[in-house]
């Protein structure tokens, strides 16, 4: 029922994007490739590829759709489970569709909604399911403005989760909740993200979680998530070529619940900044965190007005350990390449 529910939504979505076709449009969008690898982490084995292509394609006035297929694999060694070893084989790929209403009636409130579907593969035989849910209301418009603080974002977003395994063990897990997503530009290219949710999980079968006092088959969540970026071009060398210097850091998330168990659900590791995350989950929990700071130095080529080439180089520091204990503070190395090519 839940699948046939969010089946129903989409479509639903479509037909009145198609009802309100602007025949002067013309589709446009993107197609992105970027590779990243990650080095070691102190004593912590973390040396990872991880290749992410993405489309990105407005074909209707008020619609988009977005596809993203990230994956990982070892640089170095196979998985063996030793300690202090990062699982590194995993495909994930994702599609989200996205309509703008635009104007909530006679409000200065955005109004708009999507659809996701995603996979989540670990190579080992478990492979997982999720149909992702959410309606935007935005009230930036209503926030007084300066030239000191400006909110790009101020939405609240009720959301709805349905996921099932079709490898590894029949379970699901149906989630309902509420966030609240903001977005702020600071003076000095400098901008601020602060995210949280608040939700409840409902598990049954493989997918229930376990705890000290044996399986949950439901858990409520508080889930917070707060970055600082800041962008600067430090040099540009023509009209074509510049050298840019990225940072963001935060905290990536500050995670609670009522049951002390061992699982991250899916909205926080869907909202997380970084796609790579701690090496080892540590025991049981009701709360923990991850911190992490991601300077970069970007060197980029415009081809022309359509496509570009760009090489990073970034160092991360964070937390390697997670869960009844934070700590395994280390820096990992990282690096890599992409390609975008606008249409």
């Amino acid at each position: 029922m839940s699948r046939s529910l969010l089946t129903g939504l989409g479509t639903l979505l479509l037909c009145s994007g198609i009802a309100q076709a602007d025949p002067g449009f013309k589709p446009n969008g993107s197609i992105g490739l970027t590779q990243t690898f990650y080095g070691n982490s102190g004593g912590y084995k973390t040396a990872t590829a991880h290749p992410s292509l993405s489309l990105n394609y407005n074909f209707a006035p008020k619609w988009n759709l977005n596809l993203v297929w990230d994956r990982t694999w070892g640089l170095y060694d196979d998985y063996t489970g030793a300690p202090n070893q990062q699982y590194e084989y995993f495909s994930q790929p994702a599609g989200t569709l996205t309509y703008n209403y635009g104007k909530l009636g006679d409000s200065k409130v955005n109004w708009s909604s999507s659809v996701m579907f995603e996979n989540q593969t670990n190579m080992t035989g478990t492979s997982t399911n999720y149909v992702y849910g959410q309606t935007f209301f935005d009230f930036s418009e209503y926030l007084p403005r300066s030239e000191f603080l400006k909110a790009t974002q101020f939405a609240l977003a009720p959301q709805y989760v349905h996921a099932w395994n079709s490898q590894g063990g029949s379970g699901s897990i149906n989630t309902a909740g509420i966030g609240l997503l903001t977005n702020w530009d600071l003076p000095g290219n400098f901008s601020f993200t602060l995210n949280a949710y608040a939700f409840k999980d409902w598990y049954s079968g493989a997918l229930q979680i376990s705890g000290p006092n044996g399986n949950y088959s439901s858990a409520n969540y508080f889930v917070a998530l707060a970055w600082l970026q800041y962008q600067n071009t430090l040099f540009k060398f023509d009209q074509n070529t510049s050298l840019s210097f990225n940072f963001i850091g935060g905290l990536d998330p500050f995670m609670a619940s009522n049951r002390n168990g061992s699982w991250e659900p899916f909205i926080a590791s869907n909202a997380q900044y970084e796609w790579l995350g701690p090496t080892v989950q540590a025991g049981n929990f009701k709360s923990t965190y991850i911190l992490f700071a991601l300077p970069q130095l970007m060197l980029t080529y415009n081809v022309n007005d359509k496509l570009s080439f760009n090489v990073f180089v970034q160092v991360k520091y964070s937390n390697q350990v997670w869960g009844d204990s934070v700590g395994g503070w280390s820096f990992q190395p990282q690096g890599g390449f992409g390609v975008t090519y606008n249409f």
